[in-house]
């Protein structure tokens, strides 16, 4: 180990009227298999009016320290702001006291002198559903890495949350990196958008770091934020890089905020729905960011071509056909076309084109011990494919990740031996091609085939929007 005096980690809880889920996150780090004496729990409560600040001081640990807010602060920054003045270990963690650690994963990281040398580690983190358990923001952690720079991690500035992110306290000190306490929504995205200026060496794990509770008793605050209060505090944010330096980092950011927060976004029905003034409103606002010259010049060729169309309307100041273009994309009629050798998704008139992507199932045969299923696909480079996953719609740790394959031309061909199968829970399983690290493809189907198993009936079939599945049962 490279720490001798001081603890190693800084684990700060945050909590407002969480008696039911306190102290399931308070034990899954007293039940670490890491000695105690390096790291310390230091829990920040909101000023919670129900049992949560009692069940705290039921414990007997010197190595957890409660602190009390003197009133409600609305939300999450001035609670991990407290919990920063406090720390005193080399890696600051923020864990949500309705989430919790997953078991070993401080010793995991205690004991790898390589993981010690980063400025941040990045672990899995699983999201417990009420009957699921699936990986979060799986790009995040789908390989180990170690000391890689920032900028080499693929997808990096996707995800902000602060969930299985284990960062160096004294970059967050010397830095004065604070949470903003006057957003209530995006305060993550603006804390992770400061800190990554100065964060040079990312390590990334694949192992299980802490669990995120999405049940449907845990109401996250973020699904009640207006569509229009997101997209303001992430207008913020472009403005606040907009007034730094321009280099790498930021021109990454930027792309994260315009393609995955500004554009994205309209594809929803919560914005086609809204009321036309908001959306004008809005247009308004992200034609002003689109048209910023530093956008123009550095950011919009690295955004995906799935939004060049869009973008354009965004330019020439035309609302109407930005909306028919989000409302054809989410919802319209979709036909494929050969445009100048380049096969893409349009409209019934060919007014908008996307990028077009699709795997089709060719064939699935059997043999005693394997199946062998061919697919044809369309608009992925084959360097980039990585796997067949048979993903557990239940279970993470049931999913079957199938590497054995061969391309040529566009037709896949993939082994799957029944035994992997076989030895799988009774449950539905999603087949799924892997690409550039994480994106997903779903094989498109068409029927239902009956596979011949030892201890399980099995069966492809198409899920309601044709996409391949296997539904496992005893028999």
């Amino acid at each position: 180990m490279l720490f001798k005096s001081k603890k190693l980690f800084s684990i700060i809880i945050t909590s407002y009227n969480n008696e039911d889920k306190i102290e399931r996150a308070i034990d899954s780090i007293l039940n670490q298999s890491l000695d105690s004496r390096n790291y310390e729990i230091i829990v920040v409560d909101d000023s919670s009016t129900d049992n949560t600040q009692n069940l705290v001081n039921k414990y007997d640990s010197k190595n957890i320290k409660l602190i009390v807010l003197d009133q409600n602060s609305g939300g999450p920054s001035k609670p991990r702001n407290t919990g920063i003045k406090e720390a005193a270990g080399k890696y600051v963690y923020f864990l949500d006291a309705d989430d919790y650690l997953a078991p070993g994963i401080l010793d995991r990281i205690a004991n790898d002198d390589e993981l010690l040398k980063s400025d941040m580690i990045i672990g899995r983190t699983i999201r417990r559903n009420d009957n699921s358990l699936t990986v979060h923001a799986r790009f995040m952690s789908n390989e180990n890495r170690y000391n890689y720079n920032i900028n080499e991690v693929p997808y990096i500035y996707n995800h902000f949350g602060p969930p299985s992110k284990f960062m160096k306290l004294t970059i967050i000190q010397k830095n004065n990196i604070i949470f903003p306490e006057d957003l209530h929504f995006g305060e993550d995205k603006l804390f992770f958008t400061k800190l990554s200026q100065f964060i040079t060496k990312v390590s990334t794990i694949t192992d299980d770091s802490s669990f995120i509770d999405r049940t449907t008793s845990n109401q996250s605050l973020t699904k009640s934020i207006n569509f229009y209060k997101k997209r303001e505090s992430d207008l913020q944010i472009i403005d606040y890089l907009l007034d730094q330096e321009v280099n790498e980092k930021n021109i990454k950011l930027l792309n994260r905020f315009l393609e995955f927060d500004l554009l994205k976004s309209c594809n929803s029905f919560v914005f086609l729905n809204s009321e036309k003034t908001e959306q004008i409103n809005y247009f308004n606002q992200i034609s002003d960011v689109f048209n910023n010259q530093l956008i123009k010049d550095k950011v919009i060729n690295h955004i995906s071509s799935e939004y060049k169309d869009a973008i354009q309307y965004i330019q020439n100041n035309d609302f109407e056909t930005f909306i028919s273009f989000f409302t054809w994309l989410k919802k319209g009629s979709k036909i494929i076309d050969n445009q100048q050798n380049e096969i893409k998704l349009t409209d019934m008139k060919y007014k908008y084109s996307i990028p077009f992507q699709q795997t089709n199932l060719l064939n699935l045969v059997e043999s005693k011990n394997e199946i062998k299923i061919q697919v044809s696909i369309y608009g992925v480079e084959k360097e980039s494919i990585l796997n067949l996953s048979i993903m557990s719609r239940n279970d993470y740790k049931e999913d079957i990740v199938i590497d054995d394959f061969e391309i040529t031309d566009n037709i896949m061909t993939i082994s799957i031996p029944k035994d992997k199968i076989n030895e799988k829970k009774a449950a539905i399983y999603n087949c799924i091609i892997v690409y550039e690290g994480f994106k997903h493809l779903n094989i498109k189907y068409g029927y239902d085939k009956k596979t011949n198993l030892k201890d399980k009936n099995g069966v492809f079939y198409p899920t309601i929007n044709g996409n391949l599945s296997l539904k496992l049962t005893n028999k």
